[in-house]
């Protein structure tokens, strides 16, 4: 007791210097200006995109009414949860959903901040770091911060993500009770992340390879000055401890909560269901006819010259040839070319011929009972695994990174590149980023329902397309700020690039020459290392999968490569951060 009144106490003294005044205060200001950023912000909505924005909408309502997802359907288990339970928990807490999204990205920020403070001692340093992922403008910008849709998670969910694995990495051999907290934290948001999109595997390499490098530091963080190439010496040295014991459990608890999260959701999707899926458009029978459909060589040779089919109906038919099970919807798949929206006549490009086979699904009778839909779909299944055996079909042969995605031939990779270099000018350079006066769409009742789940009005852009309007929307006080910063950012970024270039040559010249120093700086450079190594990952898949579209290059590489930006600010941090250290480098030089 008297050393919690003793610590109380000189919390307060400090509190009291007008330095940490000061401090205190401009880091409320920063934090109440972005609240207030994010609660005045223009949100709009279009509920006649049934797939996208109004999906997660009806998903939120339905929980609400304790219906889980709602009927089965094409859609029931098409996307992630995370971003629908978002709005419901804002809903039940009795907030809006900007003072909601608000508080998240203050919540990312600051944990981004903290996890740093082993490295940076000075607390107005730690602040610019806030505030720098805080007004981070891609959190400003109408794609991932005023649309009501699921990518608004993804920049705060990745930068929490990175920031509770730094923060552990560099906490590793300290207190326990420090490294229960941010494993924790940790263990919450990964599988949060995990759901909100279905293309979140990118992120898996950096946490697995990071979690098995600080469960290796833990194991011999009794052992001084180990060694690799002194391991068998280290090893009459090694003792182990409870408390090491009890932080080696700790690296596994994030995939513990993974795997009990998605066990939990299959639990569910079974008893309301009857299908024990977490998501039935990737994974199950119907992700596995994908893959064969994909991958199958239609005898035309049109993946050479035109690669932004993916199916071919040449494909499809030479499907049901073999497939009794197809077959049997041959007239619905008909449709699909002939009287649906999917289609004129022509082949459809893209994934999109997925959801068109569903809806020729639905259209023959499935999707109304889950588990009669999965025992189709696994029939057809099977007769294409046979097919594929007996030599009646074969596959393309291409480049595949992943079970359901499009396959590359040699000739498409400049295209590739290209979507790469697009998307690196997005994320490092914030290119055509900002926020405007969107207009909100959907029929009135319809979007009376979303105000109310989200405890914000959309009479200021609301637009009934029955009566359109004369004016456009004006763009907003709060949006005329926000594409301010924005702008600040965009016209500082090449003197800071050069900043974060130098931070990162000293980091690598301390983890070459610094002694006292030389497991900080080369944890952060093997840090910074994984993390560029991640944005490759990232930028290749999402190029990998957009490139089937040329004509909308830009337009794809915007909206699908925000999760990067996190990513690169994280690079960025830390070459910062590199920056402070080069006194301490100039101090302990070794001079062998």
């Amino acid at each position: 007791m008297q050393k919690v009144k003793s610590g109380t106490k000189i919390i307060l003294t400090k509190l009291k210097q007008p330095s940490s005044l000061i401090l205190l205060v401009v880091l409320i200001s920063l934090t109440m200006f972005r609240l207030g950023l994010s609660a005045k912000a223009p949100y709009f909505i279009n509920l006649f995109a049934g797939y996208d924005d109004q999906l997660f909408i009806h998903y939120s309502e339905e929980i609400l009414k304790g219906n889980w997802l709602g009927s089965y359907s094409t859609k029931a288990l098409s996307k992630g949860i995370s971003y629908s339970l978002f709005m419901v928990w804002a809903n039940k807490l009795h907030l809006s959903y900007g003072v909601f999204l608000g508080l998240f990205n203050i919540l990312a920020s600051s944990t981004a901040a903290l996890a740093l403070r082993p490295l940076v001692n000075n607390r107005w340093i730690l602040t610019f770091i806030y505030a720098f992922f805080l007004y981070s403008p891609v959190t400003l910008t109408s794609e991932y911060s005023t649309r009501i849709y699921r990518n608004t998670l993804v920049v705060p969910a990745v930068l929490l993500v990175v920031a509770c694995l730094v923060g552990l990495y560099f906490r590793r051999n300290g207190k326990l009770r420090s490294f229960i907290l941010w494993s924790v934290g940790l263990s919450l948001i990964f599988p949060f992340y995990w759901y909100i999109r279905e293309d979140s595997l990118w992120l898996l390499p950096l946490l697995m390879v990071g979690l098995l490098i600080i469960a290796g530091s833990v194991v011999f963080e009794n052992v001084p000055n180990f060694r690799v190439k002194n391991f068998r010496a280290s090893l009459k040295k090694f003792y182990f401890t409870k408390k090491q014991l009890a932080k080696l459990m700790l690296c596994f608890l994030p995939f513990i909560l993974l795997f009990s999260t998605t066990k939990v959701l299959k639990n569910i999707n079974q008893e309301h269901y009857g299908i024990a899926l977490v998501n039935d458009r990737t994974g199950g029978a119907f992700g596995n006819v994908s893959k064969h459909l994909i991958r199958m060589d239609d005898g035309t040779k049109l993946n050479e010259t035109n690669s932004k089919v993916w199916v071919s109906r040449k494909a499809l038919e030479k499907a049901e040839a073999v497939s009794p099970t197809l077959k049997s919807i041959a007239k619905n798949i008909d449709w699909i070319y002939n009287g649906s929206p999917w289609s004129g006549g022509e082949d459809i490009a893209g994934d999109i011929i997925f959801w068109a086979l569903r809806d020729a699904a639905a259209q023959a009778g499935y999707y109304k009972d889950g588990e009669k839909t999965e025992n189709y779909w696994h029939k057809v299944d099977s007769e294409l695994s046979e097919a594929y055996k007996k030599g009646q079909l074969k596959q393309k042969k291409e480049i595949y990174l992943t079970a359901t995605g499009d396959g590359k031939l040699r000739k498409d990779l400049p295209l590739v590149g290209e979507f790469m270099t697009s998307g690196f000018s997005y994320n490092v350079f914030y290119k055509d980023y900002g926020q405007g006066m969107d207009a909100t769409l959907g029929p009135k009742e319809d979007v009376a329902k979303a105000e109310e789940l989200l405890n914000y009005s959309f009479s200021e852009n609301w637009q009934d397309v029955n009566a359109p309007r004369t004016e456009p929307n004006k763009v907003t006080k709060s949006a005329e700020i926000s594409n301010r910063i924005i702008q600040l950012y965009r016209d500082t970024t090449p003197i800071w690039l050069v900043l974060c270039v130098l931070g990162f040559l000293i980091i690598v010249v301390g983890s070459l020459f610094s002694k006292v120093q030389l497991k900080i700086f080369r944890g952060m450079l093997l840090i910074t290392l994984g993390l560029m190594l991640s944005y490759l990952i990232f930028l290749i898949g999402v190029s990998w999968f957009c490139s089937w579209a040329p004509e909308r290059k830009e337009l794809f590489m915007m909206t699908y490569t925000g999760a990067g930006v996190p990513v690169i600010q994280w690079i960025e941090a830390l070459a910062f951060v590199g920056i402070i250290q080069l006194p301490i480098i100039a101090k302990k030089i070794n001079k062998k």
